[in-house]
């Protein structure tokens, strides 16, 4: 249930600036200038992981490495919010964006362990053998 919520919020996400660009700035992801294609282009990177996440879903083989490229996607992305705190609408919503980010990272290397030994004991997130 926790990866179809992950792909859920990705694609939504992912759809949301790939179609409306302008919207995602204004809403989500107001820093520095606006650049309507480079949102473009994060909606799409956003889009494909939550497709990914989703097929993950019914495919247990995929689902340690795509969280794995998850952990490291959002781990690298809060690094770089920890150097543009300044360019968020406040400086509190650039340090909490981060904080939120890195949790994002956390959580998502934790899944991938767990998915892991869940494989390696012969069960899915699911619990089923």
């Amino acid at each position: 249930m926790i990866l179809v919520v992950i792909a859920a919020y990705h694609v939504v996400t992912g759809m949301l600036a790939l179609v409306a660009p302008d919207t995602f700035f204004n809403q989500i992801g107001h820093y520095g200038l606006e650049n309507s294609h480079y949102v473009g282009d994060v909606g799409a990177f956003m889009l494909a992981f939550g497709v990914a996440v989703g097929i993950a879903v019914v495919r247990p083989s995929w689902r340690a490495p795509i969280l794995w490229l998850g952990a490291l996607w959002y781990g690298f992305h809060a690094i770089n919010h920890a150097f543009d705190t300044g360019e968020a609408k406040s400086e509190a919503r650039g340090w909490s964006d981060t904080l939120l980010i890195g949790l994002g990272a956390v959580a998502s290397a934790w899944l991938a362990w767990v998915s892991e030994r869940l494989d390696a004991a012969g069960t899915d997130l699911g619990g089923r053998s």
